[in-house]
Order: structure tokens, then sequence, then C-alpha cells
């Protein structure tokens, strides 16, 4: 019961983010102009797909199909995350994240990397929990 709730929390997570991100693009690839690392076409073509993988691989993870398709995706997406949050953070950048919509103000580093993490950790749970048994 347990792991299904997590399953539902850390897909929901996903949905939710990229339902806010597919209802103002042009905010979202503002905040992705802000960590200074593409260029257009490529800050913009990020601004338009990665709303929606997060939605479907959000939605795989809740509903099972396609499970370990989804954690993988979801959690290759919060390694790459960690790193340009990193990198911006090395660099001085003052980013607005847009993780949850667009932000007004600039973003936290300290609480961006531990969000990412905890969710990479429950991430990471979920996908190893969710392997089968290997039978004797």
């Amino acid at each position: 019961m347990l792991r299904l709730v997590l399953h539902f929390f850390f897909g929901g997570v996903f949905v939710y983010a990229g339902v806010l991100k597919v209802a103002d693009p042009m905010s979202f690839l503002d905040d992705i102009r802000s960590f200074d690392l593409l260029g257009d076409p490529w800050a913009a073509w990020l601004a338009m797909g990665l709303p929606w993988l997060e939605i479907f691989a959000g939605l795989a993870v809740m509903s099972g199909f396609l499970r370990s398709g989804g954690l993988l995706i979801l959690n290759g997406s919060l390694v790459v995350f960690l790193a340009a949050i990193g990198i911006s953070w090395w660099r001085g950048i003052d980013i607005r994240c847009g993780c949850f919509g667009h932000a007004d103000a600039t973003s936290n580093y300290y609480d961006l990397v531990l969000r990412d993490i905890l969710l990479l950790l429950a991430g990471i749970v979920l996908a190893w929990h969710g392997k089968p048994k290997a039978k004797a």
C-alpha cells in the first residue's frame, strides 16, 4: 500500500509540474533561459517538450503502464536537473527554476538541490523495489 502511495506521489509531482509548464510555455522558456545553458532553438524545444515528457512519464509511474520506463525517464531527468542547478550555482547565476510554474524571484539553490535529491531518492527506491524478483 505504501509503495502505491509513493508511486502516486512521485508520478503526481511530475504530472502537476508538467501541467503548470504546459499552461504557460513562454514563462517556462524564460525560466530555462535564466540558466544560460542552452541557446535558441534548443531552449525553445526543451520548453515545448519537457513538460509533456514529465506528464506522460508521471502518468506511467502512477498507472503502472510502462512504469519502469517512466521511472527511468524521471530519475534521469532529476539527475540532469541537479547537474543544471549545480552548474548554474557554480557559475554564480541567479536562476528562476520554473519547476512548478513561473517564478518571478530567483531560486534558492539549497532548496532546489534538497528537493531534487529527495525526489531522486524516492524514484530510486521505487525503481529498486519495483524490479521482479529473480527466480532460483
